[in-house]
């Protein structure tokens, strides 16, 4: 063995430094998904308190860094076309009611860990341009997309959950799609999103946006 050793020492130290380069490469490799992972945004949207249409609606902010609230977009249909409305703002309160004025909206900065409380679903229901009669809200399906601005992100980051408003007991329970909001991570779709909200804000076309944000 040491004879062959000597006889092949520089192959030796090849293999060896091949080997010590890969074993890098790999804890190299761990630590930069790691990183990635620990700064990606993730945003949240879950109901509180009920499982009717009285559960507040909360947009909660699970990543490393900050982010701030820019809009949450809503849309109720059964399948027809579908009219889209921002509901971020909390329409139904009165200014001079509040002890600060900022409260009437619920865009604004989320650290880590924490969240936003935009209303009951009923209120959320109502910014959309729905009335609040729980047979008019049967059998629809409520889909929600909360906006946000991060440092991390050249463009916005979103997130996408879909509740289904059903029968039960006497009214309607919201009984959620998926466990949890679906990211939206993609380049071409955060700036769909991104046009979306600036065609909103100019009432542009709300059919062509309704359509799009069908398929996100």
């Amino acid at each position: 063995m040491l004879d062959f050793l000597k006889e092949n020492v520089e192959i030796v130290q090849i293999a060896a430094s091949l080997t010590t380069t890969f074993v890098w490469l790999v804890y190299l490799h761990i630590f930069l998904s790691g990183y990635i992972q620990q700064r990606r945004s993730s945003i949240l949207i879950n109901r509180g308190g009920g499982q009717d249409m009285k559960a507040r609606c909360l947009v909660s902010n699970m990543g490393a860094q900050p982010a701030y609230l820019l809009d949450v977009l809503a849309s109720l249909d059964r399948g027809e076309e579908v009219d889209v409305a921002s509901v971020v703002d909390r329409e139904e309160l009165r200014k001079e009611e509040l002890e600060q004025p900022t409260n009437v909206t619920g865009q604004g900065p989320i650290p880590s860990g924490g969240y936003v409380d935009i209303g009951t679903f009923e209120d959320v229901a109502r910014r959309a341009g729905h009335s609040a009669d729980e047979s008019d809200l049967k059998d629809r399906c409520l889909k929600l997309v909360a906006v946000c601005a991060t440092n991390q992100a050249n463009h916005v980051v979103a997130a996408v959950r879909e509740f289904d408003l059903v029968p039960g007991g006497e009214g309607v329970r919201l009984a959620p799609r998926k466990l949890e909001a679906r990211q939206i991570r993609s380049r071409r779709l955060r700036k769909k999103i991104t046009s979306m909200l600036e065609r909103l804000e100019r009432n542009d076309g709300n059919a062509e946006i309704g359509a799009e944000f069908a398929r996100l």
